[in-house]
């Protein structure tokens, strides 16, 4: 750079008459510039990994130029038979094809599959050099023209190559819209600037009035100034972005770049440049190419935008789509609905993911029908949907939720089978103004009132924010109760129903907050449910389970501990490995763990559920069938899966002393399970009457307060011991 200043300062002053320049000026510090640059250049090459390549090529392309240079002062320069075309003309000319190819791999690194990018650079390219071919080739074509073929192929190489090379380097820039790239920037300038040079060369030359020293050949080293400052800008930070969608700049460079080929059309056609129409021609041509590639790829977006706005298993808005709804409707008033299917996950659990979408597309179909112009219904994922209700008001809206819940009560056939669903709706209203996250939630708390009441669908009120965040304080509690070990498990004795000798405990999931105090199972697990927190709790109950049963063998007592497993726990493909594994790092028998399973898990007696019960009927554990009667109707179930025991629900129980037809359906059951060879618990049993009847109708073990309320670990070894219950001797 010194070199530079130090030039064209004393070619200013040989210009201004001041002093005249040596051979030393003329010859040394040009090459000194050229050196340098190729130097530097190679240093990047080198040094930096990014366009490692195309680096290489523009140092050997500046070497060459340098190195040309060097041959034509120290050889040719001064004598009357210089060889023309010589070796210094190819020394020359390389730097240009060489200049391209850098730029070319460049430009490669950077635009990928991109096209219209690539187009974008063809039009730049062709349109200045259309432009440059009207100014320069009709005052060069008759002094080229003259001479051998090798000399005229020499004198047209010389502005063609210096043409390719602006155009590739316009070109680039454009493509890649780097002209806030202060490498690209100062690189392309080089390169343009380097064009200038050699095209006021050629013009001197024709003219007669070249001389070594002056303002051109400084031109000459400003533009290896330029090259070896690109060299010099540290690595960028990455390559200019290109984005994968059309926008509304796209356009911009395209039509910038084809207003010069319209003028040398205009212009050419007044003069004798054939070869500035036909690039003038080339660029247009690319500029329609660029036009249908872009409306093409306009089309290809907007088929994405609505594919990306389209839920896959319905056809209906997704989420998504249905936030950009509301975010635009936000200026009126209206109604918002959110639906979450009840009992969905049992049926998607226990008949698998295949019929739980059949199912939800058509769910989808009737709710779309029932959804009244210009509603519109969509999917946000997984049993839920939504509904917004624009100019509607809130008893519009529940008459319109009334409806989506009457869709429900007609069963679905899905593979044969009738399956029934249900529906929770809460509705809030969308006023102007109000936040789409905000208006969401309010609807959510409804739909959780809805379903916590089973009232199908609620309106949303400013009391339940409270509640709601109560469930949240809830939710976020039970996650650190995991980590401080506050849930523990109370064991509720089961009996033989006549000798009242006990048979085993059912393990029932209890938490202690330092601060609630008792929470109640009723409470946490559902929200434990509906916060996906089920597998957390199971592997702790599994864990004290486990490990009550093995502390029960200890004290040699020969009693089973019951677990509860529910649909969702399933889930896990591996859970019967991992019941396996708990009994081995015990050294338990399969005997010592009952596994009491919900009667949804009956109705997938081919899917997992049937796996699973196969496989821990294989592994030893007995099975019992909790809460039978309050379900599906599964009695036919029975015969072919590995049940032991039937577990009738205290809502039959209950009532066995007060409703005869209660008490026919309660000794039919009976009845029917001893000709299955299974037994049956009745549950939730308080009172002697209860207790007679179930003698008297041959129950096999009784479960409930009138034999011992759920008792913690200590308290059940301290019942047994009251008890007086035989103890097995200690190997």
């Amino acid at each position: 750079m010194t070199a530079l200043l130090v030039y064209c300062v004393l070619v200013a002053l040989s210009e201004s008459g001041v002093l005249t320049l040596n051979q030393l000026v003329v010859v040394g510090l040009p090459q000194l510039v050229f050196a340098g640059s190729a130097v530097t250049c190679g240093l990047r090459a080198t040094r930096v990994p990014a366009d490692r390549r195309a680096w290489a090529l523009i140092a050997a392309g500046m070497a060459s130029y340098a190195l040309g240079s060097l041959l034509w002062q120290l050889v040719y320069d001064g004598r009357d038979d210089v060889p023309y075309p010589g070796p210094a003309d190819a020394l020359w000319l390389a730097l240009a094809p060489l200049s391209v190819a850098a730029i070319w791999l460049m430009l490669r690194a950077r635009i990928h599959r991109r096209s219209s990018f690539l187009l974008d650079g063809a039009i730049a390219g062709l349109g200045l050099a259309s432009v440059g071919s009207l100014m320069l080739f009709p005052r060069i074509t008759d002094a080229a023209v003259e001479g051998s073929l090798a000399e005229i192929v020499t004198n047209f190489a010389y502005p063609v190559v210096d043409l390719g090379l602006a155009a590739a380097a316009v070109g680039a820039m454009a493509a890649l819209g780097a002209w806030r790239q202060p490498g690209w920037v100062l690189l392309v300038t080089g390169f343009l600037a380097f064009t200038v040079a050699d095209s006021w060369y050629l013009v001197l030359v024709i003219d007669g009035t070249f001389e070594h020293g002056g303002w051109n050949d400084a031109s000459y080293l400003v533009a290896d100034a330029l090259i070896a400052l690109a060299a010099l800008r540290p690595e960028e930070t990455g390559p200019p972005r290109i984005s994968s969608t059309v926008n509304n700049r796209e356009f911009l460079a395209p039509l910038l770049f084809s207003l010069p080929p319209l003028a040398v059309l205009v212009l050419g056609s007044l003069s004798t440049s054939p070869l500035a129409i036909v690039l003038a021609i080339g660029a247009l041509g690319a500029l329609a190419v660029r036009t249908a590639l872009t409306m093409r790829e306009v089309v290809a977006l907007s088929d994405m935008r609505r594919v990306a706005g389209t839920d896959s298993l319905t056809g209906l808005p997704n989420r998504r789509a249905f936030y950009d709804l509301l975010e635009r409707k936000t200026t009126g008033t209206g109604a918002v609905l959110i639906i979450d299917l009840d009992r969905f996950k049992e049926i998607n659990d226990a008949l698998g993911h295949q019929v739980g979408d059949e199912l939800l597309r058509e769910v989808a179909t009737r709710f779309a029908a029932r959804v009244p112009e210009p509603g519109v219904i969509a999917r946000l994922g997984g049993d839920e949907f939504a509904v917004h209700l624009p100019l509607t008001s809130r008893d519009e809206a529940a008459r319109t939720a009334a409806g989506l819940i009457a869709a429900l009560e007609e069963p679905f056939t899905v593979g044969g089978t009738l399956l029934h669903v249900g529906g929770s709706i809460g509705i809030t209203s969308l006023l102007p103004g109000t936040q789409v996250g905000r208006a969401l939630a309010q609807a959510d708390m409804a739909m959780y009132r809805a379903k916590t009441a089973r009232t199908g669908f609620e309106t949303y009120d400013d009391a339940e924010h409270s509640s709601a965040w109560d469930r949240l304080a809830t939710i976020e509690a039970l996650r650190l109760a995991f980590d401080r070990h506050q849930l523990s498990l109370a064991f509720q004795p089961i009996v033989d129903a006549r000798t009242r000798q006990i048979r085993s405990v059912e393990a029932l999931v209890r938490w202690t907050h330092p601060e609630r105090g008792f929470v109640p199972p009723d409470v946490f697990l559902p929200l434990a449910e509906h916060a996906g927190l089920m597998p957390q709790i199971t592997s702790i109950v599994l864990d004290l389970a486990f490990d009550e049963a093995d502390a029960l063998r200890r004290l040699g007592y020969n009693i089973a501990v019951s677990v509860n497993l529910s649909a969702s726990d399933l889930m896990n493909g591996s859970l019967e490995h991992e019941l396996a594994q708990r009994l081995a790092r015990r050294s338990l028998p399969a005997s010592a763990i009952k596994i009491e399973i919900t009667e949804s898990l009956l109705v997938d007696s081919h899917g997992r559920a049937g796996d699973f019960l196969l496989a821990v009927r294989d592994l030893g554990f007995e099975l019992l069938v909790d809460d039978f009667g309050t379900g599906y109707s599964s009695m036919a179930y029975l015969h072919d899966l590995p049940v032991a025991t039937l577990k009738i629900d205290r809502a039959f129980t209950s009532r066995l002393s007060t409703d005869a037809r209660t008490g026919i359906i309660v000794a039919s059951t009976i009845d029917m399970a001893h000709r299955l060879g299974l037994s049956v618990v009745a549950e939730g049993v308080e009172t002697e009457e209860e207790m007679t009847w179930l003698q008297a109708g041959d129950c096999d073990l009784i479960q409930g307060y009138l034999i011992a309320k759920p008792l913690a670990a200590v308290a059940l070894h301290a019942w047994l011991a009251d008890q007086r219950v035989p103890r097995e001797e200690k190997v």
